[in-house]
């Protein structure tokens, strides 16, 4: 799975929302971000409700824009979660991180930002 975005996924997102898709990306974009801040924050305060949420959200965003290994990273974090070791997943919190802004530089590439 070493693929940023599903191709197909991202087209059939973008014939879907047609003009729509640019503002969907960005918000996606912003709300992302935001997500991998709020993890960080989760993982220090060792909270696993918030943490499992979070990551729940930005997988599945994710897994919608066809960043399948961004939902991945997320899926796995939302099982430590669920295992109550978020305070021990500054590194795979750290993964989300560069996986988004893989991501981030790929859209901007598609889109010709």
């Amino acid at each position: 799975m070493d693929e940023i975005i599903n191709d197909e996924q991202f087209e059939d997102m973008r014939d879907l929302l047609e003009e729509d898709f640019a503002d969907l990306i960005q918000v996606y974009l912003i709300d992302s971000k935001k997500r991998v801040a709020a993890l960080k924050t989760a993982q220090q305060e060792n909270d696993h409700a918030n943490g499992y949420e979070t990551a729940h959200a930005l997988k599945g965003a994710s897994a919608n824009l066809g960043a399948a290994k961004l939902a991945s990273l997320s899926s796995q974090l939302q099982e430590r979660c669920r295992e109550r070791t978020i305070g021990e997943q500054a590194t795979l919190i750290e993964n989300i991180s560069i996986a988004l802004q893989n991501v981030e530089q790929e859209i901007n590439q598609r889109l010709g930002l």
